[in-house]
C-alpha cells in the first residue's frame, strides 16, 4: 500500500500528460487514418473521450507504481532515468504493443492507426516511469 502512495502523484502528473499526448498521437498526427476504415469506430461521444482520458490516467498510475516496486529491488531497473526507460520499454514491450498489434489482426485497423496506438502506450509507459523516477528520486 506504502508503493501506491508513493506512486499515486507521479502517476497522475505522468496520467495527465499522457492524456494530452493521447489526443496529440490519436487526434492529430494520426486521426486522419481512422476515416479509412469508417465501420470499424464508434461515434467519438464525450463519454468515450472521458472513458479514454480515465484509462489513461490509471494506466500512469499502475505502471508508476509497479514500477517503484521494480527500481527498489534494484538491478536494470534502478538508477534513475535510465532504468525508467527501460522499465518502460519491457512493459511496453511486454504488455501494451503485444496486445495492440494482435488486435489490429482481427480488427479492421489501418496500419498507421495500429502505429498511432503503439506510440501512444509507449509514450504513456516512458511518461509514467520517467515522472516517477524524477519525483521520487529512484
Amino acid at each position: 500500500m506504502k508503493t501506491l502512495q508513493l506512486a499515486l502523484a507521479p502517476g497522475a502528473v505522468a496520467g495527465i500528460v499522457a492524456i494530452f499526448m493521447s489526443w496529440l498521437w490519436m487526434g492529430v498526427v494520426f486521426h486522419r487514418f481512422q476515416k479509412q476504415t469508417p465501420n470499424t469506430w464508434r461515434p467519438e461521444t464525450n463519454r468515450s473521450y472521458t472513458l479514454s482520458s480515465a484509462i489513461h490516467f490509471l494506466t500512469c498510475i499502475a505502471i508508476a507504481t509497479v514500477f517503484l516496486l521494480v527500481a527498489r529491488m534494484g538491478g536494470v531497473f534502478a538508477g534513475g532515468l535510465p532504468g525508467a526507460f527501460r522499465f518502460a520499454a519491457v512493459a511496453w514491450m511486454a504488455l501494451a504493443a503485444p496486445s495492440i498489434v494482435d488486435a489490429a489482426i482481427f480488427i479492421n485497423l489501418n496500419p498507421w492507426v495500429v502505429v498511432g496506438q503503439v506510440v501512444d502506450a509507449l509514450t504513456t509507459s516512458v511518461l509514467a516511469c520517467a515522472i516517477t523516477a524524477c519525483w521520487r528520486g529512484t
